[in-house]
């Protein structure tokens, strides 16, 4: 909401949200030691305009601009209007835009998505997702991770307003994929142990949970998987301690992750072509002719 200036213009220059500029809309210059209170002590009671001198004098750039651009309305008095609408008129449907604007921008703010997010999706390769030789529920884990849609404490907030957003294996920072996957300082010492840390280091440079996933898609097959399985057995036991089960043993999770990418080398071991080698047997000669056998080594 936002006050519109009227003829009373009773409004409280410091307090209230009448500037119609930021998320608070109120002013960003500090009071410092002015006497002035009411948005009336602004205006010029010859004219009935704002007093340009004063306002310049006292505010910020910004504030002034924002200040002298505000029409002083002399028929009506101060009132509350929509600051979404251009008439000031609450509807249900202009409610909802600024929903969804707030949505959106929390979203990227998230993920780091930039306008070209359409086109980013449409160039991930998904299908190397699918085509990874684990389990499918590694795969759907990936999948979810890099459309960011796991229920991580951040996410649930934007469902769940007073939902709590500490992380429940530290608690001491707020969970979003960031912090879960790569900041958790439990997290850390695994990736340390696991001899990754150069790669936790290049990923947390990265802005969106999809170009994590893409980068880690683009390493060396046995890193690829050991990353990949480190994220997921992570993940089972952050949840096994959200629900209060147990508490996270970082050598527990190396270990898991250590037998997970031993089982996936003894896999592609095994699904290795065979090379069926032929062996020589000797062969008499035709008539006619004599053949002479010898050791090669000899």
């Amino acid at each position: 909401m936002i006050w519109r200036v009227g003829n009373v213009s009773g409004i409280d220059i410091w307090e209230d949200p009448w500037i119609p500029a930021g998320v608070t809309r109120r002013l960003i210059t500090p009071r410092r030691g002015t006497v002035l209170n009411k948005v009336a002590d602004l205006i010029d009671p010859v004219t009935g305009c704002w007093d340009k001198p004063l306002v310049e004098e006292i505010f910020w750039e910004s504030d002034a601009r924002n200040i002298l651009a505000i029409p002083v309305r002399s028929d009506t008095d101060d009132f509350v209007a929509w600051h979404f609408d251009t008439r000031g008129m609450y509807s249900v449907k202009s409610a909802y835009h600024v929903l969804e604007d707030q949505r959106e921008r929390s979203a990227k703010k998230q993920v780091g998505d930039s306008s070209s997010g359409a086109v980013h999706q449409r160039n991930f390769e998904w299908d190397k997702i699918w085509s990874l030789q684990c389990i499918p529920k590694v795969k759907l884990f990936i999948w979810r991770l890099a459309h960011n849609s796991l229920p991580l404490k951040i996410n649930i907030k934007r469902r769940v307003p007073d939902a709590k957003t500490l992380c429940p294996v530290c608690k001491r920072f707020d969970e979003n994929g960031g912090h879960c996957f790569l900041k958790c300082k439990p997290m850390k010492l695994c990736w340390r142990i696991l001899c990754l840390e150069d790669i936790r280091l290049s990923l947390i440079q990265l802005v969106s949970a999809r170009d994590v996933v893409q980068t880690i898609l683009k390493l060396e097959d046995d890193r690829r998987m050991e990353v990949f399985f480190l994220l997921w057995v992570w993940w089972y036991a952050r949840n096994k301690v959200k629900s209060g089960e147990e508490v996270i043993r970082v050598e527990e999770v190396v270990h898991k992750v250590k037998l997970l990418v031993y089982d996936y080398a003894s896999m592609r071991k095994d699904k290795r072509p065979h090379v069926n080698v032929q062996r020589n047997k000797w062969v008499p000669p035709v008539d006619g002719r004599l053949k002479l056998n010898f050791d090669g080594a000899f």
